[in-house]
C-alpha cells in the first residue's frame, strides 16, 4: 500500500497525535465457518465487536451470488421430477440428492435453480465470544434456515448490542376460497412470514429483546434499533401510523380469500403501507425497553409542520434517528420541504421535498445544512444526513450534491454548542466522503474514494480523521506498505483508538460444502474476499514511506464501481432504506 502525495504531504501533522502517528496492528477477526465474507460494524472501548456476514447479495431470490457455506437447503420440498431440475441434474444426481448425497456441485446447481423457491436472507449478526473470535448470533432464525436477514449494528460499552431482523419463513400449506373462475383451488405449500416485518432487535445478557413500535395495527408494525449510547438510549425508526385509506385498503385486501393473511400484511409492509419516524427507546434497568419517544421532522422550511399539498404537491413526511449521545441528543435525518420552491420530478412541476441531516433534542427537529446549496434533484432520495454525534455534542454525516458532473457525497462536523457546521473535502474535492463514527477524542473514521494513479477507477478507503488537527489520512497508509490488506471502509472508533474496519484480502477460494478448490496441479485457488479486521495502534510507531510503489492518488474525475462494493451494499440495505 502505498503513500498519496496528499498523504505524503501530512505526515508532519501526524506526530501531533499518538493514535495517528502510530502504525495499525492490523488483527483479523472476521473468519468465520458460515459465510466467505464478513463486514465491520462496531466495537466498544472493551473492545468487544459486533458485525455481520454476507449469506447473499441476489435478490432474485435464487443462490448465485451466495456467499455461505453449507446453505440449509430443504432437500424435502424440493419436487425432484420438476423440469427445472431435471434440466441441470444428471440421473445420478439426482438419485444422490434424494437420498440426502449432496455434493458442492449438486448444492450449488440446486442453490442456482431454487425449485421449491426457498427462501435466502442476506445477513447473519456476529458477536466477539470470550476468546475474541466472532461467532454467529441467531436474532430471529432460531431455527437456523437462513431465511432472513439479521444485522447488529452497534454495541455499547456495557455490551448491550443492537440491531435489527426481517421476518423468518415457514412453508405452509393453503388453499384459497373457491371462486366463479377456480372452482376448486388446489392445496398449494406457500412460504409465510413470521410477523412484524422486521424487528429491532437489542442483545443484553445473552437475552434478545425486541424495541416496541409506536403503532403495530394490521401487521405489527416494524422497528429498526440502530445504535445505543452508553445509559441505555437506543435510537433508530419505526412505524408511528397509517392513513384511515391504507388502513381500509388493507382491510379489504388481506381477508385470507387468496392468500395467507400474514404473507399479504407482509407485502403490504414491505411497500410502505406504515408512516414512520425516528424514535428513542430506553433500555431500563430490568432489562425492558420503555415505549419509544417518537420524534418529529423538519417540515416546511424547518417548521416541523408538514405541508398539506395534494396531487403533485403530497408529501410523505418520515424521519430516522441513526445515533443517540449520553447526552440525549438524537441525529439523523428527516423530510424537509419549502413550498415556495418548485422544482421537476420525474417530468412534473411539484414544491420541493428531500430528507435532510436532522439533530432531535428537546422536543425540536433542528436542521444542520442548508438545503439550498446541498441537494440531489431526486424527491426519493436523500439530501443529507447525520450518521454520528460524540459526547462533545459533535456531529457527523454527509451531505449530497452535483461536483464534476455526477452526485458526490461530501463529509462534514458539526458543533451542536456554536452551530458551526464545517465541510471536509477528504482526499480530494469531487472524493465521496462517508463518514461512519467519531470517538470523544473527536477522531473520524468512515469510507472515502481514491482514484489509483493512472487510472479513472475510483475505489473506497477507509479513513481517521483528526478534527483537532485537521488531519484527513488513508488507513491504508499506516498498516505499512507490505501489508496484505487492503482497508475499504472504517465503521467504527472507540476511545482507546481502536478502529474496526472491513479490509480486503486474498484467500483459498472454498466451494458451497466449505472445502479448498484446487486446480489440476492441486494448488488452491485464490479469490479477494472481505473481512472483519481491528487496527490496534503500535506504541511509537512510524508510517512506512512506501513511495517507490505505483499507487497514488489523482485530484481528476473518474468512474465508480468496484465488485466488492455489490456485497457490502446488501448488508446496508436497512441503513439505506430511502436512498
Amino acid at each position: 500500500m502505498k503513500l498519496s502525495r496528499i498523504s505524503l504531504a501530512i505526515l508532519p501533522l501526524l506526530s501531533l497525535c499518538s493514535v495517528q502517528a502510530a502504525v495499525y496492528n492490523v488483527v483479523e477477526i472476521g473468519e468465520v465457518s458460515e459465510v466467505k465474507s464478513t463486514y465491520a460494524s462496531a466495537i466498544n472501548d472493551a473492545g468487544s465487536i459486533v458485525a455481520n456476514g454476507a449469506l447473499s447479495t441476489n435478490t432474485s431470490g435464487n443462490g448465485n451470488a451466495l456467499g455461505a457455506f453449507n446453505f440449509p437447503l430443504d432437500l424435502d420440498v424440493i419436487d425432484f421430477e420438476n423440469t427445472a431440475v431435471t434440466a441441470v441434474l444428471t440421473d445420478e444426481q439426482i438419485a444422490d440428492a434424494i437420498n440426502g448425497n449432496i455434493d458442492a456441485n449438486i448444492l450449488s446447481i440446486l442453490l442456482s435453480v431454487n425449485p421449491a423457491n426457498q427462501q435466502i436472507g442476506y445477513s447473519l449478526a456476529y458477536t466477539t465470544g470470550i476468546d475474541g473470535i466472532l461467532e454467529n448470533l441467531p436474532l430471529r432464525d432460531v431455527t437456523q434456515k437462513r431465511s432472513n436477514s439479521e444485522y447488529l449494528y452497534d454495541i455499547n460499552n456495557s455490551g448491550v448490542a443492537v440491531g435489527t431482523a426481517s421476518s423468518p419463513f415457514t412453508l405452509e400449506s393453503f388453499t384459497a376460497e373457491p371462486t366463479d373462475t377456480t372452482p376448486d383451488p388446489e392445496e398449494q405449500d406457500i412460504w409465510v412470514p413470521e410477523l412484524p416485518y422486521r424487528a429491532g432487535m437489542v442483545v443484553r445478557d445473552g437475552e434478545i429483546i425486541t424495541t416496541p413500535p409506536a403503532y403495530d395495527e394490521l401487521g405489527g408494525g416494524y422497528t429498526v434499533a440502530r445504535s445505543i449510547s452508553n445509559n441505555g438510549l437506543i435510537a433508530g425508526f419505526g412505524s408511528s401510523g397509517m392513513t384511515d385509506a391504507t388502513k381500509e385498503a388493507i382491510e379489504e385486501a388481506c381477508t385470507g380469500a387468496s392468500t395467507p393473511v400474514d404473507l399479504c400484511l407482509y407485502n403490504r409492509a414491505i411497500a410502505g403501507s406504515y408512516q414512520e419516524r425516528g424514535m428513542v427507546w430506553q433500555l431500563q434497568a430490568d432489562g425492558s425497553i420503555a415505549e419509544p419517544e417518537v420524534l418529529g421532522f423538519l417540515g416546511d422550511k424547518n417548521t416541523g409542520v408538514a405541508y398539506e399539498g395534494e396531487g403533485n404537491n403530497a408529501v410523505t413526511y418520515y424521519s430516522q434517528a441513526n445515533a443517540v449521545n449520553d447526552n440525549g441528543i438524537a441525529v439523523g435525518l428527516s423530510m424537509y420541504t419549502d413550498s415556495d420552491r418548485i422544482e421537476r420530478y420525474s417530468s412534473v412541476d411539484a414544491i420541493y421535498r428531500q430528507a435532510h441531516a436532522s439533530i432531535f433534542v428537546d422536543g425540536q427537529v433542528l436542521p444542520i445544512v442548508d438545503p439550498k446549496e446541498w441537494y440531489f434533484i431526486n424527491a426519493q432520495s436523500i439530501g443529507s444526513n447525520a450518521i454520528a454525534i460524540n459526547n462533545n455534542d459533535i456531529i457527523v454525516g454527509y451531505a449530497r450534491k452535483f461536483i464534476n458532473s455526477a452526485v458526490r457525497s461530501k463529509m462534514f462536523y458539526h458543533d451542536y454548542s456554536s452551530g458551526q457546521t464545517r465541510f471536509v473535502d477528504g482526499f480530494f474535492s469531487s472524493s465521496t466522503t462517508l463518514p461512519k463514527a467519531i470517538n470523544d477524542s473527536n477522531q473520524v473514521v468512515g469510507q472515502a474514494e481514491v482514484i489509483l494513479g493512472g487510472t479513472t477507477t475510483r475505489r473506497g478507503h477507509g479513513f481517521i480523521y483528526d478534527i483537532t488537527a485537521d488531519s484527513f489520512t488513508d488507513l491504508n497508509a499506516l498498516i505499512g506498505c507490505n501489508s496484505p490488506y487492503t482497508v475499504v471502509d472504517a465503521t467504527d472508533i472507540n476511545n482507546n483508538g481502536d478502529i474496526l474496519a472491513t479490509a480486503l484480502i486474498m484467500k483459498e477460494r472454498k466451494d458451497s460444502l466449505g472445502e479448498v478448490i484446487v486446480d489440476a496441479q492441486g494448488n488452491p485457488l485464490q479469490e479477494e474476499l472481505a473481512v472483519t479486521v481491528k487496527l490496534q495502534p503500535v506504541a511509537n510507531g512510524e508510517p512506512e514511506d512506501c513511495s517507490s510503489e505505483q499507487t497514488e492518488y489523482e485530484r481528476k474525475g473518474g468512474t465508480a464501481g468496484f465488485g466488492w462494493l455489490m456485497l457490502s451494499a446488501t448488508l446496508v440495505w436497512w441503513r439505506r432504506r430511502k436512498v
